[in-house]
């Protein structure tokens, strides 16, 4: 396998050419190899530096632990990971259901396409976009009511009322590039949600370099409230609300959990209370300061 990786010289959110050293992590998930994280001096965004190129970024997901594309329900982990997929599919849709009367909406990084299903079944005109082939496979084996589109380019303009990332901006190369493209394609006063993990919460703290929602190298940004709303401002859009994801801290717990026992702690015996107390503690603390939970959804609206 190539692991060619790029440096970049400047800051993918800002422009900025200067930047600090953050924090370094592994790669649990494929390579176990090493990535540096580092700090733009001017807008403080975090992001992966250096990174693997779009074309080598594949192989990084070439993992039976990386569920996000797949449907697997092997392992107690894997089958939490469903049971509460299932439901939040649900909240997901009804968040949405408030936010357009057409309910035309891009599911972007669509994954395996469950949540573009959840909406398509209930009265959503739904056009999914995901790079990975095998993920694509997968949503035209199962959901023939949703439209895949090759590219964000081949979107008609003013075509969406909503579009939807969840848990993708973080992995997109072409940053401003495609917020620019979101804006082309939502309708006047049209919505962008975006939901992305938050490594300023107490969770992110605790575990440190072994914090699972690091997740180098595919997660190229690692954002935070502040960091995100001067991203998006930038590009055409106001932020209106911060939603908690609370489910995402004992789960994200629960992974970092087995990262240090990776790292050659012995204390996979006490893993799973650990995981759910430090869960617990972190959206205790988000009840009292919303921008501290350890993912966060962002309902934007297009500014005109």
């Amino acid at each position: 396998m190539e692991h060619t990786l790029e440096t970049l010289n400047a800051c993918p959110s800002c422009g900025n050419d200067t930047f600090v050293n953050d924090i370094s992590c592994i790669d649990y998930t494929y390579s176990k190899n090493v990535f540096s994280i580092v700090e733009c001096s001017t807008c403080k965004l975090h992001f992966t530096n250096p990174r693997p190129t779009e074309k080598t970024i594949g192989q990084y997901y070439d993992s039976p632990e990386y569920i996000s594309h797949t449907d697997t329900s092997s392992g107690l982990l894997f089958t939490i990971y469903r049971l509460v997929k299932s439901y939040t599919l649900k909240q997901k849709r009804k968040l949405l259901d408030g936010f357009s009367e057409n309910k035309t909406v891009l599911d972007y990084g669509a994954g395996s396409g469950d949540f573009s299903a959840e909406l398509a079944n209930h009265g959503w005109s739904v056009t999914s976009y995901e790079p990975d082939t095998k993920a694509r496979g997968s949503i035209i084996k199962k959901h023939s009511k949703i439209v895949l589109a090759d590219s964000l380019k081949s979107i008609d303009t003013d075509s969406k009322s909503v579009i939807t990332l969840w848990h993708v901006l973080e992995h997109v190369h072409q940053l401003t590039e495609t917020i620019n493209q979101f804006n082309r394609i939502l309708q006047k006063h049209g919505t962008l949600i975006i939901a992305v993990p938050n490594h300023t919460s107490y969770d992110a703290a605790f575990y440190n370099s072994e914090w699972a929602a690091y997740d180098v190298p595919r997660h190229l940004y690692h954002f935070n409230p502040s960091t995100l709303e001067t991203l998006i401002s930038a590009n055409g859009f106001r932020l209106e609300e911060i939603k908690p994801m609370w489910f995402d801290s004992f789960y994200v717990s629960l992974l970092s959990e087995k990262n240090a026992c990776d790292s050659g702690f012995l204390r996979g015996f006490i893993a799973w209370p650990r995981a759910l107390a430090i869960g617990l503690i972190s959206n205790l603390m988000a009840v009292y300061k919303t921008r501290s939970c350890s993912s966060v959804i962002y309902i934007l609206r297009k500014a005109i």
